[in-house]
């Protein structure tokens, strides 16, 4: 028998089954009072979101992935708020704060469908739409491959 291994899109996809959508929707309190010095979470919804996203991150063993759960920010449906992250911050941007929608983030979250990007350096991202068991888009899945000394390089370089 042959060994199959995960790639980034196929990961992603089994992924979506652990993330609770629902969950991911009412992650925070009190969505629309909330500004990024000032988050309040339903920490057991938290937690389990955290916890799938981690089995996400690890599927391969052989693919260094890190993953980032997106949500709207309430206000403003151009911006979106980290909800969850696994091992690190997303990768196109920095710090845990609202941020402008990248192409590839927004148009997963308002099309409902997968999208990818490579960036000049190689690194691949992936976006998959998060649902609710009704069926609405309340977020986005990222996960972004590199190797492990792309990341170190990355991470020093700065």
């Amino acid at each position: 028998m042959t060994e199959r291994k995960l790639d980034i899109e196929n990961i992603g996809r089994i992924g979506l089954m652990f993330i609770d959508g629902d969950l991911l929707k009412n992650v925070l309190i009190d969505p629309l009072t909330c500004d990024e010095d000032d988050t309040d979470y339903d920490i057991p919804a938290f937690n389990k979101l955290k916890a799938a996203l981690s089995k996400i991150e690890r599927m391969n063993p052989d693919i260094y992935l890190t993953g980032v759960i997106w949500q709207w920010y309430p206000r403003n449906r151009r911006m979106a708020s980290p909800a969850v992250a696994g091992k690190s911050l997303p990768a196109s941007r920095t710090g845990w704060m609202i941020t402008d929608c990248a192409d590839k983030l927004a148009e997963a979250m308002r099309e409902d469908k997968f999208t990818s990007a490579i960036s000049e350096n190689g690194i691949k991202t992936c976006y998959f739409p998060v649902k609710t068991s009704a069926g609405e888009v309340v977020g986005a899945l990222e996960l972004t491959e590199e190797t492990r000394s792309g990341l170190f390089e990355r991470t020093y370089a700065m």
